[in-house]
């Protein structure tokens, strides 16, 4: 195993997804790929004090990337910004990368929400590898 995939979105649940998948390249010696999806590029416009300031939402997802990524601790992790749906961007990345594995939280996977789909079951339904749903609530 060389390529682990990890979805994250800046909740805790998926940090802790992330923690986890570290800690599994670690011990593999692989590499991480921390991977967050925005539906698409927004820019907002906050002002204030006289000022603006432009908030891209590129630009914070590249920030929580990098955050996640300073947690993580010793291991080899490349980030990617995705487009489109969340479930739909890991199956497709895992395929391009050639990935051994997705690592995803089970956030909204129990109970009665898991019959409306969720972005952990969809993953399973489609992945082009195996997939490593991690207890995270």
């Amino acid at each position: 195993m060389t390529k682990i995939i990890v979805g994250v979105d800046g909740s805790e649940t998926a940090g802790q997804a992330a923690r986890d998948a570290a800690e599994l390249a670690r011990r593999l010696d692989a590499d991480l790929h921390l991977v967050t999806v925005v539906k698409r590029s927004t820019t907002t416009v906050v002002r204030g004090a006289g000022e603006s300031w432009q908030i891209n939402s590129l630009d914070r997802a590249e920030s929580m990337l990098a955050a996640t990524k300073g947690t993580l601790g010793d291991c080899r992790v490349e980030c990617h910004v995705l487009d489109g749906d969340p479930a739909k961007a890991l199956v497709i990345e895992a395929e391009r990368i050639a990935a051994d594995m997705i690592v995803v939280g089970n956030k909204r996977a129990q109970g009665a929400k898991r019959v409306l789909g969720t972005v952990a079951i969809d993953v399973v339904h489609h992945a082009p590898c195996g997939v490593l749903i991690c207890k995270t609530t």
